[in-house]
C-alpha cells in the first residue's frame, strides 16, 4: 500500500535477541550504544517513536502528576497540536496517560533531542485531568482509538497531516515496534547486535505482537551489513 511517509525501526539487542535487560547499562555494552546513537544521528530524522515504559525510564524518570489540581471539565476527544512551531518531534505512545511530563519539549535528559516538542498518542479512555495537565505543560495529543490496542496506522495519518513528517524514526520498546510491525508499517529496520547475552526470560525482545489484532508473519530482505565496534555488527532489512 503506498503510504505519503515510511518508517524505520532502529535499535539494539543483545546476541540472545533481547531488546531490554541489564545489558544496556553494561560497561561492554559501551561502543554499540555509541554506535547506536551515532547511527540514529546519522538519520538525521526530525523526530523518533517510543512507548510509554521507555519514556518513563529514559525522560521522565518515574515522575508522576498530581492531577487532583484540575477538575473533572469535560474535554472533547479531539486532537490538541500546540499553536508554537516546532521543527523536531519526540512522540510517545502512551494509551493510558501514565507519563508525568513536566514541560513540552525534550530536556538535558536526552541532550542530543534537547527541544524535541512532546507529542503523546492516546487512547480516548485518559481521563480530563489528565489532558488538562497536557495541556497546561504544552504537551500535543493525538487520539487513535476507543482503549487500547491503539491504530497506529492512524497515528501514522494524523502525525504526517499535523507535522508534515515523512520518516517516521521507530526506536522501541519491544511491544510498541510490535503494534507497527503487526500493522505492516515497518519498511527498514536498522539493527545493532552487541556480543552479549541477557539470558533473562522475562526480558524484551525486538518485536512483541501482544495483543495485536493482526498477528500474520512479516517478511523482511537483507539489504546491507556492515561489522560495528571490536564484535558488533549492524544489518539492514527492507520490507517485502
Amino acid at each position: 500500500m503506498n503510504r505519503p511517509y515510511r518508517v524505520i525501526c532502529h535499535m539494539a539487542m543483545s546476541i540472545d535477541g533481547r531488546a531490554a535487560g541489564h545489558y544496556l547499562s553494561a560497561v561492554e555494552f559501551g561502543p554499540y550504544g555509541k554506535a547506536y546513537e551515532d547511527t540514529l544521528q546519522a538519520y538525521g530524522s526530525d523526530n523518533w517513536i517510543c512507548g510509554r515504559i521507555t519514556f518513563e525510564q529514559h525522560i521522565t524518570l518515574g515522575n508522576k502528576v498530581d492531577l487532583s489540581i484540575y477538575s473533572d471539565e469535560a474535554i472533547p476527544r479531539e486532537d490538541y497540536i500546540h499553536p508554537a512551531a516546532f521543527s523536531t518531534y519526540a512522540i510517545a505512545v502512551d494509551p493510558e496517560g501514565k507519563l508525568g511530563w513536566q514541560t513540552n519539549v525534550i530536556g538535558d535528559e536526552y541532550p542530543e533531542r534537547r527541544g524535541d516538542h512532546i507529542v503523546t498518542i492516546l487512547s480516548e479512555a485518559v481521563s480530563d485531568r489528565y489532558l488538562a495537565h497536557l495541556r497546561k505543560v504544552g504537551v500535543s495529543y493525538i487520539f487513535t482509538g476507543k482503549s487500547k490496542p491503539l491504530s497506529m496506522t492512524v497515528a501514522l495519518d494524523k502525525l504526517h497531516s499535523h507535522f508534515g513528517i515523512e520518516t517516521f524514526m521507530l526506536v522501541g520498546g519491544g511491544f510498541v515496534n510490535g503494534s507497527f510491525a503487526s500493522e505492516g508499517l515497518v519498511d527498514e529496520i536498522s539493527l545493532i547486535i552487541a556480543p552479549l547475552i541477557e539470558g533473562i526470560s522475562d526480558s524484551v525482545s525486538l518485536f512483541e505482537f501482544g495483543n495485536s489484532v493482526d498477528q500474520r508473519i512479516r517478511k523482511f530482505r537483507l539489504d546491507k551489513f556492515e561489522r560495528i565496534g571490536p564484535d558488533g555488527i549492524r544489518l539492514n532489512y527492507l520490507s517485502e
